[in-house]
């Protein structure tokens, strides 16, 4: 059966008012798909037919439908060569069994448009070609690429699976990227050239957690890195796992920083076997960590087994009168840490301190406390003046940032000046006014401490009062090794008296300057410059002003006479000399001007002529 018969008993023309737009359209855009040459072709027939209808149109009646059986027979002869045309360009066989093409009515319009097809829909360039998923096969354009020949068996196993190396360098360098890659983590490039030295200064770097693992498994057997920096990172509990593993096999660092980190209690109990066991660590600092007192409790009892860390900070970690027995047994059963940090914390209460001394008289190792900004008052004075008094290896105490007042302060002093250890002693930024700050450095004098070994007493923001100079002056005579840093002294300065000659001076420079015509100024340098060294009258000196030409003052003049005068009432010319270099030191004399030869005119001029011949004439 044709096509066209088909669409015969689908239509009937009778009833047929108007054409679905859609209908339009398909047959509209057809026209991208065919050549140059055909488009020509169906032109040149379409005029034609134009031609001949408008021929044979009547004007009276007019009937659209007349020629729509001719109409869609021309339309199916074009629709079959565009289909040639599209099965040339996406290279498809035509198929013997097609199905028959049925129109669309307008009601069905909507249902069929909303249905693309699945080629289109993956390819956007497709959308527009108004055909079948039956009719429309197409080559996968993304494999239309020859495949590669085989590689083989044994690259093939490569490619499955990643290349792994037994053994690496010492560095590390390339077993951490290779451990980042396996992790799935970015890797640290800088971390390729800081394997190879001697410091890791990760600080505030923003470290993946998971990151530390590699990190750690590089640094195992590297003979480079002593400083490990991980300040202001916040790292998980398996963070510090892998952590605690390097401090286990590690034997190269002394230093790991992890200040800032927030590894919190269950961290430090993960750090607790590696900080017992590492023989060659020598700093650790755990500012600010959150730890706690249960945290505390495990990094006791981890430093009471360490044969080698000197220096613990443990700032920040909400230490309070609950961590003052740890804290006590940390000072008691450590016999290497010299410098012990417990400042940001709350160890402010009585109880505590009444613990912490025990310790600190049981400390024998112990050169450098920090109880800085520990809200410490009144409540602990007795026992900072005992430490004063009984400690024998403390050399540097830190107390700024805390509550003394002057009442504290003196009694402070009294430990202070029996103390014969202690070299550096900070209390600055405490609320202690003048007489606390003069008790303080009474107490450092040479009559009151004769042997105290003291360097540095610092009380910055503090402000002394005059009273205190002749005990700084005394300091500074007798004991010139020690500096004491003062907020400042008040009311600590003197009133001078204007100094009138150099007011004079510059007087007289400006009116000598002052005439309008530059031939009437003088410069008051060059007068003075001029005066010999030896004393004058004034009638002289005055003459010698007149002489000069100077347009002075007599008011000025007269006042420069008496500024400068001696015993005897003259001017003292040295004197002036002196004082006008003094305030002006580049005044210079000026250059002597070349004298210029005359022009002789008249009978001298002839007379000159005749001398010269007659020398002539006698050569």
């Amino acid at each position: 059966m044709e096509p066209f018969e088909a669409s015969e008993r689908i239509f009937d023309l009778k009833n047929i008012t108007e054409l679905p737009d859609s209908y339009l359209n398909y047959y509209g855009n057809e026209w991208e798909f065919l050549g140059d040459e055909e488009e020509e072709v169906i032109l040149e027939e379409e005029e034609e037919e134009e031609e001949e209808e408008e021929e044979e149109r009547e004007p009276e009646e007019v009937d659209i439908f007349a020629d729509f059986p001719e109409f869609v027979v021309k339309k199916k002869i074009r629709l079959e060569l565009e289909k040639e045309k599209l099965r040339k360009i996406i290279d498809i066989k035509e198929e013997k069994y097609l199905s028959e093409e049925t129109l669309i009515t307008p009601e069905e319009e909507s249902i069929v448009s909303v249905e693309l097809s699945v080629e289109s829909s993956i390819h956007h360039c497709l959308k527009d070609i108004d055909i079948s998923d039956s009719q429309l096969k197409l080559q996968n354009l993304y494999t239309i690429f020859p495949i590669p020949d085989d590689p083989g068996l044994v690259p093939a196993f490569w490619i499955i699976h990643e290349r792994k190396i037994e053994s690496y360098p010492d560095d590390s360098v390339l077993k951490f990227f290779d451990l980042a890659k396996a992790s799935h983590i970015r890797p640290i490039q800088a971390l390729e050239d800081m394997l190879l030295s001697e410091r890791i200064n990760l600080q505030y770097y923003g470290i993946n957690p998971r990151a530390i693992r590699p990190l750690c498994e590089a640094l195992m057997k590297n003979p480079f890195v002593h400083l490990v920096n991980l300040t202001g990172n916040w790292l998980s509990e398996d963070a510090c796992y892998h952590l605690n593993d390097l401090l286990q096999n590690n034997n190269i660092i002394h230093t790991l920083l992890l200040s800032g980190c927030k590894i919190g209690a269950k961290g430090a109990a993960k750090l607790h076997d590696g900080i017992s066991e590492n023989v060659t660590l020598k700093k650790l600092d755990l500012s600010d960590c959150n730890i706690g007192n249960e945290g505390l409790d495990h990094i006791t009892d981890a430093m009471c087994d360490n044969e080698s860390i000197e220096t613990l900070l443990i700032n920040d970690n909400n230490l309070d009168e609950s961590c003052a027995g740890t804290l006590q047994r940390l000072l008691s059963c450590s016999k290497t840490v010299k410098r012990l940090g417990l400042s940001w914390n709350s160890l402010y209460t009585a109880e505590t301190w009444k613990k912490l001394i025990r310790g600190f008289e049981n400390n024998e190792v112990l050169v450098d406390l920090d109880l800085s900004w520990n809200a410490l008052g009144e409540e602990c004075v007795p026992y900072i003046r005992r430490l004063l008094m009984r400690s024998l290896s403390l050399k540097k105490l830190h107390l700024n940032g805390n509550r003394f007042y002057n009442e504290d302060v003196e009694t402070i002093a009294k430990g202070l000046s029996k103390n014969t250890k202690l070299e550096e002693l900070y209390m600055g930024n405490n609320p202690i006014k003048a007489e606390g700050a003069l008790n303080l450095v009474k107490a450092v004098t040479p009559d009151k401490s004769p042997e105290s070994p003291l360097r540095i007493l610092d009380l910055t923001n503090i402000w002394a009062n005059k009273k205190i100079l002749p005990e700084l002056e005394t300091i500074q005579n007798r004991k010139p090794w020690l500096d004491i840093k003062l907020g400042g002294i008040l009311s600590n300065y003197k009133v001078k008296d204007p100094d009138i000659q150099a007011i004079l001076l510059r007087r007289a420079k400006y009116e000598s300057m002052k005439p309008k015509k530059k031939q009437h100024r003088r410069n008051f340098g060059h007068f003075v410059l001029s005066l010999s060294d030896g004393p004058i009258s004034r009638g002289m000196f005055v003459k010698l002003i007149k002489k000069f030409r100077l347009k002075l003052s007599q008011s000025l003049i007269n006042e420069l006479i008496n500024a400068f005068a001696d015993v005897r009432h003259d001017v003292d010319q040295e004197l002036l000399k002196s004082v006008y270099m003094k305030h002006f030191p580049n005044t210079k004399l000026p250059l002597e001007k070349p004298v210029k030869k005359r022009k002789i005119n008249g009978p001298n001029k002839k007379k000159e002529k005749k001398t010269k011949t007659k020398e002539k004439i006698q050569l």
